[in-house]
C-alpha cells in the first residue's frame, strides 16, 4: 500500500502508511481506538455479510507537543479518523454514528466540525425530522449541527482520512442509533436505501461545505486556523452563545 503525505492538507507532519498514521517531528505517537466488525454489526444493513475485522481507527487528542497547552486552555481536542474503502454486502464502510448531549443547563447540543484530509466523505446528519448530507472532498470543512446525530460514510475505494475539532468534556450517545440499526438511510451501491427499522424516513437534503469565517472554516488546514485563533472555535464548547451563527451557516 502506498504512503499518503498528509502534511500540507492537515498542517501537521503526518503520513498514512499501510492504513495507519505515522507521526512526524514534534508529535507523540497516538495509539488508535479501533472499531471492529463485532461491534459494527449492530448498525449494518446486512449484519451477516462478510466483512473485514477492522472498520476504522480513531486517533484522539492529536497535536504538536508545543500546542498542547493552547489546545487544553481553549477546551478543544483534535482527532483523526481513518476509514478504509470497502463494502459490507452492498453497503459502503461507515462509522457507527452517535448523538451529542446538551450543554448542561441549556437547550443546546454540542456540535462538532470535520475536515476531509484524503478521500471522499458522506456525512449523514439526522434529528429524526430532517436528513442532511454533505458530499465532502479534501479540504472541505463540515459542521455537525447541534441536535443532529451523525454518521460518516466512505463511498470510495481510497481510504478516507478526516480530522475533527470537538469539545472533549462530554460522552457521545450511541444507544439511539444502535436501537434502530443505524440512521434512516443506508448508503449502498444502489445509492440511498431506507432503513426499515424506522417508521418514517425524511427526504434527503444536500448541504454544501463552505468557508465560514465566523467559525474558522477557511481555505487552510483547520488545525492551523485553531492554533492562530483558537477563540474561533469557542462555538464547540459554548454553542448556546452562537444561535445566530448556526442559523446563518444554514443559509
Amino acid at each position: 500500500m502506498s504512503t499518503i503525505d498528509l502534511n500540507e492538507i492537515s498542517g501537521l507532519p503526518l503520513k498514512l502508511k499501510n492504513g495507519k498514521l505515522v507521526f512526524g517531528a514534534g508529535m507523540k505517537k497516538v495509539v488508535p481506538e479501533g472499531r471492529i466488525h463485532v461491534r459494527m454489526k449492530a448498525v449494518l444493513k446486512n449484519p451477516t455479510a462478510k466483512a473485514p475485522k477492522e472498520f476504522y481507527d480513531m486517533y484522539r487528542d492529536i497535536a504538536l507537543e508545543k500546542d498542547r497547552k493552547t489546545i487544553l486552555h481553549n477546551k478543544l481536542r483534535f482527532d483523526i479518523t481513518v476509514l478504509p474503502g470497502f463494502k459490507v454486502g452492498d453497503e459502503y464502510n461507515k462509522t457507527f454514528g452517535h448523538y451529542h448531549p446538551k450543554v448542561p443547563g441549556t437547550n443546546t447540543w454540542y456540535p462538532e466540525v470535520y475536515e476531509v484530509l484524503h478521500g471522499r466523505a458522506l456525512y449523514l446528519l439526522t434529528n429524526h425530522n430532517e436528513f442532511l448530507v454533505y458530499d465532502a472532498r479534501p479540504g472541505d470543512k463540515c459542521l455537525m449541527l447541534p441536535g443532529f446525530a451523525h454518521v460518516t460514510v466512505n463511498p470510495g475505494k481510497e481510504p478516507l482520512v478526516m480530522a475533527n475539532w470537538v469539545y472533549p468534556g462530554f460522552n457521545s450517545n450511541y444507544g439511539p442509533i444502535e436501537k434502530l440499526r443505524g440512521v434512516q438511510w443506508y448508503y449502498t451501491e444502489q445509492g440511498f436505501v431506507k432503513n426499515k427499522k424506522w417508521n418514517q424516513a425524511p427526504s434527503i437534503q444536500l448541504l454544501s461545505a463552505k468557508e465560514f469565517p465566523e467559525f474558522g472554516f477557511l481555505n487552510e488546514p483547520m488545525y492551523k486556523t485553531a492554533m492562530k485563533n483558537p477563540k474561533k472555535f469557542d462555538f464547540l464548547s459554548t454553542p448556546q452563545r452562537y444561535a445566530k451563527e448556526f442559523k446563518k451557516y444554514l443559509i
